[in-house]
């Protein structure tokens, strides 16, 4: 290799490369739902042009070499040159690789919410991802460098002519170009004509930027269907919350309040065989049995715990430093709070909206160790705060919150809770096949309920014998559910299917009968509940968009499930799903109360023209215009 050679990127490593990273994009073509000519045309379009993109920045590592050669020398200058090549490379390829895994696990791609797990303290923590995990990924980032490495120095050893070079170049830009200008147009029109289909395949591409003709097209007098077939926008207002001033008359005697929430715990999972001590608890008070999330993941499933808000409130929220009317009750009526989490409550940010009010001294949270280990150390912590504050001489209300981890993936439990076998023995993300071992995923599952019931347990024990259940409100429930591939994908975050939305809600309310309730419930009813037996006397829409569950309005027939990007309306017919912002747009659709699509979803959103008007002064209703 002469050193000339050195200072041109040789075709054939491009062309190779070109050649890998499309065989990662197209192995996303199963999760594009490719129906007829055109989805499958506009899709291997979209996939050539956006493999050219990534590699892009490639023909500019040697013009850096180049330029180097006067301050650094010729061999240094080489050397510049071919670590960059390399570093690029590696980098497209095993971050498209980390989006495939991402991908066909939850849904979707390295976006926003994994940037902001990757850089909040403890977001790493909550994937459960241990040293040999992190091992295998440096191994395989390794053998990626070193094989572009070869790949390089072999190309270059046979690198052709400076024409020939250029036609071939010539060539492949000739075509990537037609790709570009194809897959542009084709995404443009079908953006305006609403064909979902289309919509629905570019989301399978990592990255993909739209390209759209509204505005051109309505100047020329064209009618644009795609956000009225599908999507709603949040309101760009500040926050008016709540909406009137409190009206507080404590009662006489203000009960205790214990919260007891679990990570992804799924409706079902409340269950005589798997969570027995938990049962036998829901028998003493009221057990909601079609009980919603306000979210398919635990920031938007505590959100609206807290606040009975929609998710898409919860970033002026987060920006606000916000927290609930509720903790503000809470606060003012001097209760002695403290929280226990198994995760971080820098992650989500809920030391930042949920609890923004209270000293960190108060906030209790610890990563170290399995889910389960750190479960049973925060109940130790717990059951000690609940002695200490009921038998203070000053007899202060308390309110003790907890957040357990054992049902998160990767679902750890101690050996006596393994009541369901076989089970997967190493659920590694590297090696494990979700169509072979699913059910034993599954089962680990079920024993990691079992272990958080045990904990459960514990609390429930405790609060009988030191005489307290008389005077306390306990709460037990999920931040959301778990599938675990029922409609297509395993865990949480992904989609609005019952598996993911779907939790327990279990009440104990001091002087409420017993009692298992059948009409839909929500998390978004919890703050309007506990309002009104703090004394609250102003009206539920006042304060929240939920309403009081012992209260004597009608039942809910309806509620709202949110993620980051979209919002899902759920009646008893329908489930409908609109985006609030752009990346949401292709899963927006119509679908049965079973998760399927429904093939007449027009004629079901002309149906329910009201419903999606509740929807929009749901999304509006704590703003005041911004003009």
């Amino acid at each position: 290799m002469s050193r000339s050679q050195a200072t041109f990127l040789p075709f054939s490593y491009w062309a190779i490369s070109w050649a890998v990273v499309l065989l990662l994009l197209l192995a996303h073509a199963w999760d594009a739902h490719l129906s007829g000519p055109l989805v499958s045309a506009f899709f291997i379009a979209a996939a050539l042009n956006y493999a050219g993109l990534f590699l892009l920045p490639l023909v500019l590592a040697p013009l850096f070499g180049a330029a180097a050669k006067r301050p650094l020398g010729s061999r240094a200058a080489h050397a510049l040159s071919f670590t960059l090549i390399v570093l690029w490379s590696s980098a497209v390829q095993l971050g498209l690789l980390l989006d495939l895994l991402v991908f066909q696990l939850y849904g979707f791609h390295l976006n926003g919410f994994v940037w902001n797990l990757v850089t909040t303290p403890g977001g790493l923590e909550s994937l459960g991802a241990d040293a040999s995990a992190w091992l295998m990924v440096m191994a395989a980032a390794l053998v990626v460098l070193a094989a572009n490495a070869v790949l390089l120095g072999l190309t270059l050893r046979r690198a052709t002519g400076a024409a020939q070079r250029l036609f071939r170049v010539s060539t492949v830009v000739g075509v990537l170009l037609i790709c570009a200008v194809g897959e542009r147009l084709v995404y443009g029109v079908s953006h305006f004509t609403g064909r979902s289909s289309v919509l629905k395949a570019a989301n399978a591409i990592p990255f993909y930027q739209p390209t759209t003709f509204r505005h051109a097209a309505q100047a020329l007098g064209f009618t644009f269907s795609a956000r009225h077939a599908g999507s709603v926008r949040a309101a760009t207002s500040a926050l008016a919350y709540p909406r009137v001033p409190l009206q507080l008359t404590p009662p006489p005697r203000l009960p205790n309040i214990v919260w007891l929430v679990a990570e992804s715990l799924r409706a079902d999972a409340l269950d005589e065989n798997v969570m027995p001590a938990t049962s036998a608890f829901a028998r003493t008070g009221l057990r909601f049995d079609q009980h919603y999330s306000s979210g398919n993941g635990t920031r938007m499933g505590l959100f609206g715990m807290f606040y009975g808000l929609y998710g898409s409130d919860w970033f002026p929220m987060l920006a606000a430093h916000q927290q609930p009317v509720l903790m503000d009750v809470l606060q003012r009526l001097d209760y002695r709070i403290e929280a226990w989490s198994s995760a971080r409550f820098s992650y989500p940010e809920f030391s930042r909206t949920v609890f923004a009010g209270l000293p960190a001294d108060v906030l209790h949270d610890q990563a170290t160790g399995q889910g389960w280990e750190r479960d049973r150390s925060n109940v130790d912590s717990l059951l000690g705060f609940v002695r200490q504050a009921s038998s203070a001489p000053d007899r202060r209300p308390f309110m003790a919150f907890m957040f357990f981890e054992s049902p998160h993936a990767r679902y750890y439990f101690p050996p006596e809770n393994a009541i369901r076998k076989p089970y997967l023995k190493d659920l590694n993300y590297a090696t494990m096949s979700l169509t072979r071992d699913i059910e034993l995923i599954r089962n680990r599952y079920l024993n990691a309920c079992n272990h958080l019931d045990s904990q459960f347990g514990r609390v429930f024990s405790a609060l009988s014998a030191q005489g307290l259940l008389d005077n306390t409100i306990v709460v037990v429930t999920g931040d959301h559910g778990e599938e675990f591939m029922e409609k297509g994908r395993w865990g949480h975050n992904s989609s609005f299917v019952e598996e993911q939305v779907r939790t327990p809600l279990v009440l104990r309310m001091p002087g409420v009968a017993p009692g298992r309730v059948s009409s839909m419930s929500s998390h978004l009813d919890l703050p309007a509940t506990l309002l009104a037996r703090l004394g609250v006397r102003n009206d539920p829409a006042d304060l929240s968009l939920g309403s009081d569950l012992l209260g004597a309005g009608p039942a809910r027939t309806t509620t709202v499930v949110s993620d980051w990007s979209s919002v899902a309306w759920i009646g008893p017919d329908y489930k409908a799903v609109y985006p609030l912002r752009s990346t949401g747009l292709s899963d927006a659709g119509i679908f049965a109360p079973n998760d399927s699509r429904l093939p007449n979803a027009g004629s079901v959103r002309a149906a329910h023209v009201a419903d999606l008007r509740t929807l929009l002064r749901g999304i509006t209703r704590f703003h005041r215009s911004v003009r």
